[in-house]
């Protein structure tokens, strides 16, 4: 066995990009043990533009370097020629299931880790079930270790649930966000592709925020998006922001389009002092709240599993739209706070793996088998095809499927 330990990570969008390099880079900082890591790409119609891959990496080893995009017959060699210890399995469902099922296969199977970016709550039990192979689940706050122990005691599934901080969150300070009246010079919206989903929903934010840039000439309003035309992300996004915005300036002169900037790249470029944020529901909030800066969720839509912000109901910083343009924001509850990505032990990982790679190499780490059968076999072989076509065939596919 070499002294060495070896930790391969397949991701296979943007957000899961930026986890897995955050991830390894803090475990770095802490492990006690020699160490090697790789980060490549599975190929994917979700897969990060190299744009998306420099703004996911930013401040990791991996910053402005190319990544390797593997389809399945180069990522099983590549499995093989580095025989790794430990595969982090940083991808959608679907790309866990065979990648854990061809880690698994190697003659030295390594130990499987796997996690969710950002916020990973409700846990939910498809979500389980494509990781059943994994022996070890990261997760970011004591309530999603409650709530996914919950999922997998009545799943029986055996899985190693390990607490770590969000790996891309500064250290926060104190229990509050900032000053109660900060000077704020800009004011900022994260977007998610998800929701809110109704195009008079998104609207209704985008009317705020110019009415914001209206009422506040100093103040600059910015819309940072995951991706610009043509670029892909974790989840498709039916009615992107900056088409929209550009959509509802042309069939409403009283709008002025140059009040609202749209911007990419690094969200910590935006997350700086004099800055507020506003969002439905994004990860992006606890960056916010790291650094103290007033943050607020919008709750016009609900606050609720349906709309992924269910998290943020007794945060205290849920707020309406139309106190947007008045730039009072609410402050954070301590408790929640605590409870909530906040906490203030270190990270389980470096001990956890070394008690899984120990596991491991005394031949008593427990695998669960694969899942058997045609449909599973099925599902298993069209999510591998997606990883092999490019992304307009697997389009029409989908399309051909649906007149069936």
């Amino acid at each position: 066995m070499s002294s060495v330990r070896r930790v391969f990570a397949v991701v296979d969008s943007d957000s899961y990009l930026k986890w897995a390099a955050t991830t390894l880079e803090r475990l770095s900082e802490q492990w006690g043990v020699d160490h090697e890591l790789r980060v490549v790409i599975a190929s994917s119609p979700i897969a990060p533009s190299v744009v998306q891959q420099h703004a996911a990496t930013a401040e990791t080893r991996w910053s402005q370097k190319p990544l390797e995009v593997m389809k399945p017959g180069e990522l099983r060699q590549a499995l093989r020629d580095w025989s790794p210890d430990c595969v982090l399995l940083a991808a959608t469902g679907p790309v866990v299931e065979w990648v854990a099922d061809m880690a698994a296969a190697l003659p030295a199977p390594p130990v499987l880790l796997t996690g969710i970016p950002g916020m990973a709550l409700p846990a939910r039990r498809r979500g389980l079930r494509f990781r059943r192979r994994v022996h070890g689940w990261i997760v970011h706050s004591l309530r999603e270790k409650t709530e996914y122990q919950a999922l997998l005691d009545d799943e029986e599934q055996q899985c190693t649930l390990i607490v770590s901080p969000l790996p891309f969150l500064p250290r926060r300070h104190g229990d509050h966000a900032g000053s109660s009246s900060p000077r704020i010079d800009r004011l900022v919206f994260t977007t998610q592709a998800k929701v809110p989903s109704a195009r008079h929903q998104r609207e209704a934010i985008l009317m705020a925020l110019h009415d914001t840039a209206v009422a506040h000439p100093d103040v600059s309003v910015v819309v940072k998006v995951r991706a610009v035309a043509g670029e892909q992300q974790t989840h498709n996004e039916l009615f992107p922001y900056d088409v929209l915005w550009q959509d509802m300036c042309a069939n409403q002169p009283q709008l002025d389009a140059h009040l609202i900037t749209f911007a990419s790249g690094p969200l910590s470029d935006w997350l700086i002092p004099g800055t507020a944020h506003v969002t439905v529901s994004s990860t992006a909030a606890l960056e916010s709240l790291a650094v103290g800066l007033p943050t607020g969720i919008i709750g016009d839509f609900g606050v609720n599993e349906r709309l992924l912000n269910a998290v943020f109901l007794d945060s205290g910083c849920v707020m309406a739209l139309e106190d947007i343009p008045h730039l009072q924001f609410p402050e954070p509850d301590p408790t929640w706070l605590r409870t909530n990505y906040f906490h203030d032990f270190p990270s389980e990982l470096p001990a956890t793996l070394d008690a899984l790679l120990a596991l491991r190499d005394s031949g008593t780490l427990v695998t669960s088998p694969a899942s058997k059968g045609v449909r599973e076999w099925r599902r298993k072989y069209r999510n591998r095809l997606r990883s092999t076509l490019p992304e307009q065939v697997v389009e029409a596919a989908k399309v051909v499927r649906g007149r069936r």
